[in-house]
């Protein structure tokens, strides 16, 4: 269950539940880009290719929450779908920016 909530944090990058849950897949996704953007200091570029990241994932994810999946069966898919999620940031983003990036969701995830 602490996996979880690590993982919610670091994918919602601080987001209140309440508004992760009121938000759309578009909506998440661009909160969460302008966040990324203030951190990394995105080009605009970046920040296209983010958003589209996050857009594909926040649909992905919102599937299945909806879905009848076991509550195992989608912790784990949306697990996957984070580890997807930074891969892809992973590519995209300078080394500098990903190291920074990894820092601060480790930070977040220890409160």
């Amino acid at each position: 269950m602490k996996a979880i909530k690590i993982l919610c944090f670091s994918f919602f990058l601080g987001l209140t539940a309440v508004a992760q849950q009121a938000q759309t897949p578009e909506q998440n996704a661009k909160t969460m880009t302008q966040s990324l953007t203030k951190m990394l200091n995105l080009t605009p570029a970046q920040q296209d290719e983010v958003y589209t990241i996050h857009f594909g994932i926040a649909k992905k994810n919102e599937g299945i929450l909806t879905s009848d999946y076991t509550d195992e069966q989608k912790q784990a898919i949306i697990k996957s779908n984070e580890v997807a999620r930074i891969a892809m940031l992973k590519h995209m983003l300078s080394a500098e920016q990903f190291a920074k990036l990894q820092k601060e969701e480790a930070e977040q995830s220890k409160q």
